[in-house]
């Protein structure tokens, strides 16, 4: 009985050296490990494009400007007292604001003076456009700052929206890349990172305000090629006049041409607007001896 305990006693020390053997011999430090299975200090992202600085002579110069006037809608309202009652009625109209954007030695900003005050969505519209404008030319604004300023009718207190970033881009890249604007053109229409130009709503307000201003040319996006307009229908029930408003489909095109005498033109890109509101360069005059 002895010799069995004993027996076991000795097996059971043979199975611990053995165990504790190959422990030390598997068992490595983890600062050993391959650097291929090791925990990266960082973790990888996505490529980005890059942008670089042009060439020199090329690209804005300091205090480089451009300007061009936008048509906006006007939102007033007015009072009218029916009896003991108030009545307020929204009106919409158009009318132009002059939008210039200027680059500067700076800090990456993008910055904006504005009279009157701009709302959110104007100043979202504004870095996006600086954004598509720096992608498009290649320009890197890391050193630069982008000052837009907007000069409205005194009688209105803040101007919102996003209408104005297809212009807002077009104006960065007449200084990024040096070419001169069309006076007679004017746009509505926003833009998104991928330089498309979107609809815009007020097309008719706005095509007044800019024929009006002597604009020749108005650019819309080709998603604005038709507008609903809402036309006065009068019906009898038996002595009872009943005046209705129907909505009409139209094509923009063609109703504001025929009625406002102002041309249109659709725009899908960016590129295709540049297309349109670049000045067209002066004929060169060839002398013959």
């Amino acid at each position: 009985m002895r010799i069995r305990e004993k027996t076991l006693t000795i097996l059971l020390v043979l199975s611990l050296v053995a165990n504790v053997f190959l422990l030390a011999v598997v068992l490595v430090p983890a600062d050993d490990l391959s650097p291929a299975l090791s925990k990266p200090e960082e973790t990888d992202t996505l490529p980005t494009a890059t942008l670089t600085p042009l060439p020199p002579g090329r690209g804005p110069a300091n205090g480089s400007a451009a300007s061009m006037q936008v048509p906006v809608i006007l939102q007033k309202i007015e009072v009218d007292r029916g009896g003991p009652f108030l009545y307020e009625e929204v009106i919409e109209e158009g009318a132009m604001v002059n939008v210039s954007v200027e680059v500067v030695p700076g800090k990456g900003r993008v910055l904006i003076q504005t009279t009157p005050l701009m709302g959110i969505v104007f100043q979202d519209a504004a870095n996006l456009a600086v954004v598509v404008a720096a992608n498009h030319s290649r320009v890197n604004l890391a050193e630069s700052d982008i000052i837009f300023s907007i000069q409205g009718p005194e009688e209105v207190s803040e101007i919102d929206g996003p209408s104005a970033g297809a212009l807002m881009a077009t104006l960065l890249l007449s200084v990024l890349e040096d070419f001169p604007l069309n006076e007679s053109v004017t746009v509505t229409g926003t833009i998104d990172e991928n330089g498309k130009i979107g609809p815009v709503g007020g097309i008719l307000e706005k095509a007044e305000a800019a024929a009006v201003s002597g604009k020749t040319l108005l650019i819309l996006s080709d998603e604005n090629d038709q507008m609903i307009e809402y036309r006065e229908e009068d019906r009898s029930f038996g002595g009872l006049r009943i005046a209705r408003q129907r909505p009409v489909v139209m094509d923009t095109k063609e109703y504001i041409e025929e009625n406002l005498g102002i041309r249109v033109k659709y725009v899908d890109t960016l590129d295709d607007l540049i297309a349109d509101v670049r000045a067209p360069a002066a004929a060169s005059v060839v002398g013959v001896s």
